[in-house]
């Protein structure tokens, strides 16, 4: 009986015993980001015959630091972009120009202008020579856009009008 008592007071003096304890290590602060988001690059072109006229065309989307920086509702900042157009028609050169939010200047109220940038392009078609895109400015990383028709003549001149057709969502974009 001696035995079993010392061993029970052997096996709990083993349980109390201190046990060795780690240092507690303080987890580092959490860094937050507060660089400007780019959207990514995009390059698209594609050909086309139309009559005995080839067409080349070639889009280009990239964000800019030079064109100021846009924040969102939550805070996140975003670069503005540049889209680069150029249209080749038999070879030669027909358009060729890199826009900036600021072209639609003139077609944004104040403060759609001040919170969106030059988001998407796209081709559309050549029909009668002219040669259409869709283009848009919207509030970064939303469905907040305002879609433009970019129409350039056959001489390479070019106007620029509010979209008001229904999208056709079999046009892949840009």
């Amino acid at each position: 009986m001696l035995l079993v008592l010392l061993a029970m007071v052997a096996c709990t003096s083993n349980e109390k015993a201190p046990q060795a304890t780690e240092p507690v290590q303080e987890k580092p602060a959490q860094v937050v980001d507060n660089s400007p988001r780019s959207l990514p690059l995009l390059y698209a072109t594609d050909t086309c015959k139309i009559g005995q006229n080839y067409y080349v065309w070639e889009l280009e989307r990239k964000a800019c630091d030079s064109l100021g920086v846009v924040a969102d509702d939550m805070g996140d900042k975003y670069y503005d972009n540049t889209i680069k157009i150029v249209v080749k028609k038999n070879a030669s050169t027909l358009f060729a120009r890199t826009f900036k939010k600021s072209d639609f200047r003139h077609m944004l109220d104040k403060d759609f202008f001040k919170n969106s940038i030059l988001d998407g392009c796209r081709f559309m078609k050549i029909h009668e020579g002219m040669v259409s895109f869709s283009m848009a400015v919207s509030y970064p990383e939303s469905d907040m856009t305002c879609p433009f028709l970019l129409i350039i003549g056959p001489d390479g001149s070019y106007s620029i009008e509010h979209d008001t057709t229904v999208e056709d969502e079999d046009v892949p974009s840009v």
